[in-house]
């Protein structure tokens, strides 16, 4: 009869590593899946001129989308990952971290390439979640909460399509679709971004024996840093949205005062 190994005393589940392997196999397939999603979108918008900014946000948009999905198929194959997040492992959640490692590449590299302003922010920004989530499946360890991370691409839906539809959609269908989007944008930020950092912060404080001393700092940093970017974030949408309703500006490409973080655009209106 095998003997289970747990990674610690406390943990509900047996620790199982997956080959790191899976992590390079299925994030470069990711990577190489934008790319082509870059140029058959690229292919199907002949008819306007090229935006590098408007094309970034929507392969964000539908990274958002499929990642949003994911995580939902995720909850119910496996709600008992709600018992112990940081023990439990299944190969669906380790695949779905790696395919948004794949996608964060792909923004690295877009955004180097092609951004015509500042990003060294956003560069760094990147580097910092891909190392995070990189570690965690090189050890297998943490997956649950890291899927509480990557349930911030849910209010990302909502927050480009804010933008695409003020871009491709006619002004005389935008009302209601932009009522629905505003409430939703609304609520999942304040569910899926400030709830987050809220429970992070808290399972790091209750959790941090189970924890290596160096990952314990570097996830406090981390979490504590993306709630303070989402207060600014939110004050700027708030602000945005009473502004737009009065003014629109119109604003040339290299005038866009532009606000990414983890691979989000926020523009004013």
């Amino acid at each position: 009869m095998q003997t289970l190994f747990y990674f610690h005393e406390s943990d509900v589940y047996p620790y199982r590593p997956i080959n790191s392997i899976w992590m390079l196999i299925i994030s470069s397939l990711s990577f190489l899946l934008f790319i082509s999603i870059d140029r058959i979108t690229k292919l199907l918008n002949k008819t306007t001129k090229f935006n590098w900014l408007r094309q970034n946000t929507l392969l964000s948009f539908i990274h958002a989308c499929i990642c949003s999905i994911l995580i939902i198929i995720a909850v119910l194959r496996a709600p008992e990952m709600f018992d112990d997040p940081l023990s439990h492992i299944n190969f669906f959640n380790y695949s779905l971290i790696a395919f948004s490692i794949g996608y964060f590449c792909y923004d690295f590299v877009d955004c180097l390439q092609n951004s015509t302003s500042s990003t060294f922010a956003i560069l760094i920004h990147h580097v910092v979640v891909l190392a995070f989530l990189s570690h965690i499946l090189l050890r297998t360890r943490n997956l649950g909460y890291a899927l509480y991370a990557l349930s911030l691409e849910i209010n990302s839906v909502f927050l480009h399509a804010r933008r695409l539809l003020r871009w491709y959609t006619p002004i005389s269908n935008q009302t209601l679709l932009k009522i629905i989007v505003d409430i939703g944008n609304y609520v999942t930020f304040i569910l899926f971004r400030f709830g987050v950092v809220i429970v992070g912060l808290y399972t790091a404080y209750v959790q941090h024996y189970r924890l290596d001393r160096i990952i314990y700092v570097f996830t406090v940093c981390c979490v504590s840093s993306i709630g303070l970017l989402n207060v600014v974030l939110f004050y700027r949408l708030v602000k945005n949205q009473i502004r737009g309703g009065n003014q629109r500006k119109k604003l040339r490409p290299d005038e866009d005062q532009i606000l990414m973080t983890d691979n989000h655009v926020l523009l004013p209106s």
